[in-house]
């Protein structure tokens, strides 16, 4: 004669039930933190900037700072001087970019490249004296493209280190897009805008995966523990004997 087996709800089951409920609770909770910790940032990394309240680029970037990451087409007040010996014209699909260096502050002073607007064919006005405008704070470019012809004014890319030799001063590690273009010129779109990668807080993300996993062996755990202890065992010899 077997035993039945016993209830779930049986008393001496009670001190596991409630375990297994804060553990799986537990992971459940820390699971959801890391996630929502992952997804704020990813957002906060694909953030747009650009109709943000423009700022002094002193409070972005200094002349020897590497690019801020995180503050790519945040709008930057500049005031400084015209570099028009420097003038460039960046190749794109809409047309040439016109970028002249602003020496920031004045003569003398580092320049940070700033693009002027759009023209059709790589030509524009001269421009001289002080200057202030607003600007797209964007990182140089590094396409990887080829200059074919490095004697012109003619570039495939707006990449910095390519500009050094043009002017006398030191010049930011990054550019702007003008917000207003110059009479005669076009505005210029954005060519960079910070996107939001599927690995941005990565370790954020495999924590999350990791308490939900554990919270889910956890459960497996004791779900294979209760069946283990309602399943009847077989009979035994002496037993079947004894029984008869």
């Amino acid at each position: 004669m077997t035993t039945p087996p016993p209830s779930v709800w049986a008393a001496r089951f009670w001190p596991g039930h409630l375990l297994c409920v804060v553990l799986v609770g537990v992971a459940v909770w820390l699971g959801a933190w890391q996630w929502d910790a992952w997804e704020a940032r990813r957002a906060a990394e694909a953030r747009d900037l650009t109709l943000a309240e423009p700022v002094p680029v002193a409070d972005v970037i200094g002349p020897d700072d590497p690019f801020p990451g995180d503050r790519v087409g945040q709008p930057v007040v500049l005031a400084g001087e015209w570099l028009d010996d420097g003038t460039v014209f960046v190749e794109r699909e809409s047309g040439y970019w016109v970028v002249t260096p602003l020496a920031i502050g004045g003569a003398g002073e580092p320049a940070l490249p700033v693009v002027r607007g759009v023209a059709e064919r790589p030509e524009a006005e001269p421009v001289t004296g002080p200057a202030e405008l607003v600007g797209w704070l964007q990182p140089s470019e590094g396409t990887g493209s080829t200059d074919p012809d490095p004697s012109d004014d003619v570039l495939p890319q707006l990449r910095v280190a390519d500009l050094v030799q043009r002017v006398d001063v030191d010049l930011y590690g990054a550019y702007a897009v003008a917000t207003e273009p110059e009479t005669g010129l076009a505005v210029a779109d954005l060519e960079e805008l910070p996107e939001s990668s599927r690995f941005t807080a990565a370790r954020n993300l495999f924590y999350a995966i990791e308490w939900w996993v554990f919270g889910a062996f956890a459960l497996f755990v004791w779900v294979r523990y209760l069946r283990d202890e309602r399943t009847p065992e077989p009979a035994t010899d002496d037993q079947i004997a004894s029984g008869a």
